[in-house]
């Protein structure tokens, strides 16, 4: 199953509950795509949020780089993050094929 899960609520729990299915469903052989959208940014500047830890892990799950939108807010915070995390991200492509997916589900 193909699965995009977009994380857009300011909250640590909303983005601990959605990049938690996303990576108990890596675990068991799903095709997970996550997007981090701007109100969750601050959660990823925080190194002792949950949300920073788990983006950190998505090498580990065999889990591709997660979609930041392409605006200003993306490239500055990418910029303040350390090495580590953000290489676990990258811009959304310009041209998404929602029909790949199976399920979006959003957070």
């Amino acid at each position: 199953m193909n699965l995009l899960i977009q994380l857009r609520t300011p909250t640590e729990m909303s983005s601990y509950e959605g990049c938690a299915l996303a990576l108990t469903l890596a675990t068991f052989g799903h095709q997970v795509q996550l997007y981090l959208d701007a109100p969750v940014f601050g959660l990823l500047m925080q190194p002792k949020s949950r949300l920073h830890g788990m983006i950190q892990s998505l090498e580990l799950y065999d889990m591709p780089a997660a979609w930041l939108p392409d605006d200003v807010f993306s490239g500055w915070v990418t910029g303040m993050l350390p090495n580590d995390l953000a290489a676990q991200l990258t811009f959304v492509p310009e041209v998404v094929d929602t029909q790949y997916f199976d399920q979006i589900l959003t957070f």
